[in-house]
This record gives structure tokens, sequence and C-alpha cells, in this order.
């Protein structure tokens, strides 16, 4: 009852938050509210089980290239086949939340089809795992390249830059694991956007991240080191109107690579991935 408790008073805090915020700029004149909910049933194909990975969103446009928002995560259980019937369950868990600004087109050169952007990205450690491994913050740093080779090609290449702030260097779990908390990631993304039709888009991401960890303790398996993780998450999205969207997206959970590099792993990491039905109702 006391873990249902507080998944309730997170939900009521963050939903007084998020309306604070649509009351604030929907009176006022020239910052417009802007939003979306982004729904994401998936089958984990490795288990077979069933999951919901959604998203809700709500702030201001600030200028026709900034906005300011919350984000925040949020996770059920449909069907999960590894745990016992009793405890399965619906199990609503939250994610991390954020609050996001957007900049875009800080330079652009139209004949060149380049544009440069900025996303900053402050969390929140509202879910129990984060709290419960010491986390208090990240910063997410974006800068973003976008070359568009027609009207219905994109490139954009990306760099992230994130500190990441916790109360302990790492953690010792119930078997006597130990494990380091990191202290710094850097993530660089390669993104296609390919406009197939007047209502079809693919995107083809790859993704590379490189995170260090902090000097917790000698028997840690990662302690003081830096591991890598390469995946993708290509999405076949349509737009039903200028409001709502309908996709099917993918993403591999295991790496293409183990931590080091050393090996590759594409079986592995393909076998390991989510498919996903994409509903987005943005405002």
């Amino acid at each position: 009852m006391v873990k249902v408790e507080t998944k309730l008073s997170r939900l009521y805090w963050i939903g007084i938050f998020m309306a604070f915020i649509w009351g604030t700029v929907s009176h006022a004149d020239q910052i417009k509210p802007s939003g979306y909910l982004d729904l994401r049933p998936s089958w984990i194909t490795k288990t077979g089980g069933f999951t919901t990975e959604n998203t809700a969103e709500m702030g201001a446009k600030v200028t026709a290239d900034t906005s300011v928002t919350y984000m925040q995560g949020f996770n059920t259980n449909l069907y999960d086949p590894l745990s016992p019937e009793l405890s399965s369950g619906v199990r609503l868990e939250l994610a991390l939340g954020a609050l996001r600004t957007k900049v875009n087109n800080i330079w652009k050169n139209d004949r060149e089809g380049l544009a440069l952007s900025y996303e900053n990205r402050i969390y929140l450690p509202v879910d129990a795992a984060s709290q419960d491994r010491g986390f208090i913050t990240a910063f997410r740093n974006y800068i973003k390249l976008s070359k568009a080779f027609s009207d219905s090609v994109k490139f954009t290449l990306s760099d992230a830059i994130i500190p990441l702030i916790h109360s302990r260097a790492g953690n010792v779990a119930a078997n006597g694991t130990a494990s380091a908390n990191g202290i710094f990631e850097n993530r660089v993304y390669l993104v296609a956007d390919l406009q197939l039709t007047d209502k079809f888009s693919l995107s083809l991401p790859l993704m590379f991240h490189q995170t260090r960890t902090a000097n917790f303790r000698i028997d840690a398996a990662n302690n003081a080191s830096w591991s890598f993780y390469v995946w993708t998450s290509p999405e076949l999205d349509y737009a039903v109107s200028d409001s709502l969207t309908l996709g099917i997206s993918y993403y591999n959970n295991d790496s293409f690579f183990n931590s080091n590099l050393s090996k590759a792993q594409f079986g592995q990491a393909l076998e390991s991935g989510e498919f996903q039905f994409v509903l987005t109702a943005s405002l």
C-alpha cells in the first residue's frame, strides 16, 4: 500500500506541475501551449512479454523556434511470462522526468540546407529505480547539425554531453554484487529522416553511448572505467492528421558490440529487441 500511495503522490505532483504550466502559458498572448502524448504498446522478443512505454509532455512554445516543456515517462506491464501470476498485474511505473528546453535554428544556411539546434534536458529522479541507486540529476546538452539534401531526405548528427550526479559512487545489490554509478556520458547520434510520401515517414538512427563510471569498489565489475553501447531504433510513421500519428518501431536492448567494443554481437542485439506500435497525439 505504501508503494501505491507513493506512486499516486508522485503522479499527483507531476499533474499539478504540468497543469500549472498549461494554465500559465494558455493565458499568455505570445506564448503557445505545446505538448504530446506518446503511447507505445511493446512486445519483448526475448521473453514474449507485452508492456507499454509511454511519454507525456506539456509546456510552452515561447517563440517559433524555442520551447520549454516538462516530459514524463511512464510504463506498464500487460503480460509478463516470467513473473508469478499474482505479482504480474499492470504495474504502473514512472520513468525519469525531465525539464526540456529546445532552441531550433540557432544558425541556418538555407542555400546548403544546413541548420544548427540545441536541446537541454534536466532529469528528475521521480522514479523509484533512480532513487534506489542514488541518482540526483543529469544534464543533457545536445548540439544538432542537420543537412537537408532534398524535401524528402535529411540527415542529423548530434552530440550530447551529459554530466551525471549521484549521491554515492555506487551500489551493492542484495546478492552482494557491486556496481559503480555513472559520472559522465557522451552520446553521438546519426539519424536519417526520409519522407517517403505525404503521409509516410521513416527514421533510421544509429546511436553510440560512451559512459564513465565512478571509483566505487575494486570488485565492482565496471569500477572507474569506460563502457560503450551501440543501438538503433528505426520507426515508420503514418500521419493521420496534423495532430495524430500512428507508427511501428523497433529497438535493441543489447548493444551491437560488447561493452569495450572488442567483439561484435549483432545477432544477440537484434534478438534482444522490442517491437512497438506507436500512437502520438500532439497539440
